[in-house]
This record gives C-alpha cells, structure tokens and sequence, in this order.
C-alpha cells in the first residue's frame, strides 16, 4: 500500500494548528523574529491557554500566577515556549496506544520527548547544521509518527511477517515493513507532514532518519538519527520492533561528534528518560504531557 493510502484510511489524525505550521516556516527561514513568533502564539487563543494553564499548573509551583502570554514567555524563556508550544500541539498525536508495535499509551511520546531532546542537543554540539534548535526538536518529537498510521494496520499476520523478517533475516525494522507493507513508518511520517504542510526540511528528516544522507554534508536528519539511536540504546525503546533500530556508520562522522559528545548525550537521554517516566508526570492529558517536557528539558 502506498502511504496516501494508509493515512486516508487512519482514523483520528489531528491536523496541527495554523499557529504551530507559521511558527515552523517562520523558525525554518533564516529571519526569525522573536517578536513576531510571539505575536503568532499570541493570535491562538487556545494555545495561549493552554500554555497560561501549564505555567500555574503545579509542576511549575509559581509564587505568583501567570496572567499573561508575555508573562509565561518570560518565565518560561524562548526556546522552551517554543517547545512546549510543539509538544502541546504534537503530544496527542503521539501518546496513543499502538497495539501493532506492542506500545502502550505513552511509550511513543516517552520515546519521542528524548529523541526531540537530543536531536536538539546534537545539532548545538555538531555545528554542522545550521538550523534553529526548536526545528530540531520538532523533527525528533514527531519522529516516529508515521508508526501511528501503519500500527493501525498491521494486524497479527502481518505483524508476524514483519517480525519473522527481523528475526530470521536480519534486516532493519523499515526494510521489513517495506517488504510487509509497501511502505514504511518513516516515509509514512513524512507523507503525513508534507499534508499538513510541515515545512520540509522536518519531513525529510522524519523520511530519513533511519538513513540519513551524507554525501554532501549532514542534514537534519543525520541529528534526528544519532538522538534515535542513543534513545533507544539507553531504554527509551518502545515496542517490539525498536531492537532493529541500527546506526548509520558514518552519521557521527559526518556531524563532527567525538566520544566526549557520546557521553554528554547519553547521560543527557538517561536524565530526561528519569524525569519522564516519573509516575506523577503520565502522559494522561496535554497539560500533563507538556510538563514531562518541561521536567526533562
């Protein structure tokens, strides 16, 4: 099946906001202005409440409540309003139960709060991508998004054959969903964002985060691909599939990143996977989920 074809037939996908789509375009130029990206959030009366809500929710433990979009963007700081604001509109796409990967509700956007951290962290110590922290982030937290349309196709038999494939071949978890399917969760992902006219350097990273290209230097999808690998080699690895997840020999070469930048990474995944999988900060509502990155960014 093609991935049009699959994501037609997905129930429940939400389409994200204007506001998160302008602020995007806006963070993936090279003339981002702060005030105008304020002003953007400021023209969403929801997302303004949403985050006004998350500011005087306990998890921040304000002495004085916040009772202004300027007022939170203060306290909060730039980058991680930006972030929030990503994981506010993003986080319930994500922290669903997919029974075709054996994920539990939660375990994707868990895995997808350290990617989105790391692919953040990787870029800054890289310097080989010039690109605005929080298109990082995005492009890490929505990864895997393309594993929500294809989980909800893949019935036991096929998810048999996928993991036969894995198992007895060898081969990766998107050659066999290939070989299975027709398609797989990565160019599903992109599919999916290039319809809700995400910018595309994020589709092309989500599309090749399992492959990164790097004949002619590393892109985004180079940094989305190491914070993967080490998400899942430090634990936050959801599903059934996440130990045919391999990396790309050259990717940490290309990004200029040495043993000392593993290390950094690596405590820093360890870190944010502690903080997230608290018991008091499940993912059971947006608010809830928000505050998870919050606590572990």
């Amino acid at each position: 099946m093609k991935p049009e074809t699959l994501i037609g037939k997905t129930p429940n996908l939400v389409v994200p906001s204007p506001t998160v789509a302008r602020l995007l375009h806006l963070l993936s130029g090279d003339d981002a202005d702060y005030d105008e990206i304020v002003a953007t959030i400021g023209r969403d009366l929801v997302l303004t409440t949403k985050l006004l809500a998350l500011c005087n929710s306990a998890g921040f433990a304000l002495a004085k409540p916040v009772a202004s979009l300027k007022q939170a963007v203060n306290y909060l700081g730039y980058c991680e309003t930006l972030r929030l604001v990503m994981a506010l509109n993003f986080g319930a796409q994500v922290e669903v139960e997919i029974p075709g990967y054996a994920m539990e509700g939660g375990a994707l956007w868990h895995h997808s709060l350290v990617t989105a951290l790391l692919s953040s962290q990787v870029i800054g110590l890289s310097r080989r991508i010039a690109l605005d922290g929080s298109i990082a982030y995005t492009a890490g937290l929505v990864h895997d998004i393309g594993k929500i349309v294809i989980g909800h196709f893949l019935d036991a038999e096929m998810r048999a054959r996928v993991q036969s494939l894995i198992e007895t071949s060898g081969v990766s978890l998107v050659a066999a969903e290939k070989e299975v399917i027709g398609c797989d969760h990565a160019e599903v992902g992109a599919c999916l964002l290039r319809q809700w006219r995400i910018p595309e350097v994020i589709a092309e990273a989500v599309a090749d985060h399992h492959h990164p290209p790097l004949g002619k230097g590393p892109r985004l999808s180079a940094a989305v691909h190491i914070a993967d690998v080490i998400a899942h080699q430090t634990g936050s690895s959801p599903g059934w599939g996440s130990f045919a997840v391999t990396a790309h020999a050259d990717a940490l070469t290309a990004l200029n990143l040495n043993n000392k930048d593993l290390n950094t990474l690596t405590f820093a995944a360890l870190d944010a996977a502690e903080k997230a999988a608290r018991p008091e900060l499940a993912p059971d509502s947006e608010i809830s989920a928000a505050v998870i990155a919050e606590y572990a960014f």
